[in-house]
C-alpha cells in the first residue's frame, strides 16, 4: 500500500523548539562531509537543493558560501524559521515524495535522518524518484539515514528541556520486531498563557539492502556507503553503524518504471 499524497506537517507543533534546540546539532557535523563528498566537485555558485530542510540552518551555511540554494520540507511552520535563518534561499512547501522544480539542480542534499520519516519502502522509493527528476545528469546526491543500531543507543530515552518561555518532554521507544520508532514530545510554548501541545514523530528503519533496491529502481547509481568516525572521520559501512551516508548519482539511463 502506498502512502498517500499529503503534505508532511509533523513537525509544525515542533518547529520553535526545533529551531532552538535541534537546528544547529547536527550542522557542523555533516557539513566537513557534504564539503569533501559534494562541494569541491561543485561550479562556483552551483545549484543545490536542501530536501528536507527543516529550519534552515544547512541552506544558511550554503548561501553564505555563494551557492544557490533551495530548501524544501513540508512543514509551513519549519519554514518559517528556514526563511529567517537562510533569507538568501528560495524555499519550497512541498511532500518530499512528490515534488517539482523549475529547473534542475547540480546537487541535492537530505540530512539529519530525514527520510526515516517516510515510513513505507513505497514512499522512500517515491522520494528517490523525485530527486531524479530534479538532478541534472551525473549530479550528486547526499543522505543519511538512522540504522538499527542508533535507534537502540538513543531511542529508548525519556528527557526534558526547560526553559523561561517554554518546555519540552520527550519519550522515545523503538520497536525492532516492526522496525518502528516513536518520538512522543509534549511541548508547552508561553504565549499570552502557556498553551500545550502533545505531538508524536515516528520513524521507520531501512536495511541498506532495502535502501540500494529503492535507488537502483529510481535509476540511481554509483552508490557508495559510509559511517562516520569521530576520530577517523568517513569510514566504510558497517552492520554496528548507528548512522549512514549515502552517495550516489544520477544516471544517464532512464529509471526502472
Amino acid at each position: 500500500m502506498t502512502e498517500p499524497e499529503k503534505i508532511y506537517s509533523d513537525y509544525d507543533p515542533f518547529a520553535r523548539v526545533y529551531n532552538q534546540h535541534w537546528g544547529n546539532e547536527f550542522t557542523p557535523r555533516v557539513f566537513p562531509l557534504i564539503e569533501q563528498l559534494i562541494l569541491r566537485h561543485l561550479p562556483t555558485g552551483a545549484s543545490i537543493l536542501d530536501l528536507c530542510c527543516g529550519t534552515g540552518q544547512m541552506a544558511g551555511t550554503l548561501t553564505a558560501l555563494g551557492y544557490r540554494v533551495t530548501g524544501l520540507d513540508g512543514s509551513a511552520e519549519m519554514l518559517r524559521f528556514a526563511r529567517e535563518n537562510a533569507p538568501d534561499a528560495e524555499f519550497l512547501h512541498a511532500d518530499a515524495r512528490s515534488f517539482e522544480l523549475p529547473e534542475t539542480c547540480d546537487a541535492v542534499i537530505c540530512v539529519f535522518d530525514s527520510l526515516n520519516h517516510v515510513m513505507t519502502l513505497e514512499g522512500l522509493t517515491a522520494v528517490f524518484q523525485s530527486v531524479y527528476a530534479v538532478l541534472k545528469d551525473g549530479g550528486p546526491f547526499f543522505f543519511d539515514l538512522n540504522m538499527e543500531p542508533g535507534y537502540g543507543l538513543t531511542w529508548n530515552d525519556n528527557f526534558g528541556i526547560v526553559e523561561d518561555d517554554h518546555i519540552c518532554i520527550v519519550r522515545t521507544s523503538y520497536s525492532p520486531e516492526e522496525r518502528t520508532a516513536r518520538f512522543d514530545a509534549t511541548v508547552m510554548l508561553l504565549e499570552n498563557g502557556w498553551r500545550r501541545t502533545d505531538f508524536a514523530l515516528l520513524q521507520k528503519c531501512y536495511s541498506v539492502p532495502e535502501v540500494l533496491s529503492a535507488l537502483g529502481t529510481a535509476g540511481l547509481s554509483a552508490i557508495e556507503s559510509y559511517a562516520l568516525d569521530e576520530r577517523q572521520g568517513l569510514t566504510g559501512l558497517t552492520e554496528e553503524a548507528d548512522r549512514a551516508y549515502f552517495l550516489c548519482r544520477k544516471s544517464a539511463t532512464d529509471a526502472v518504471d
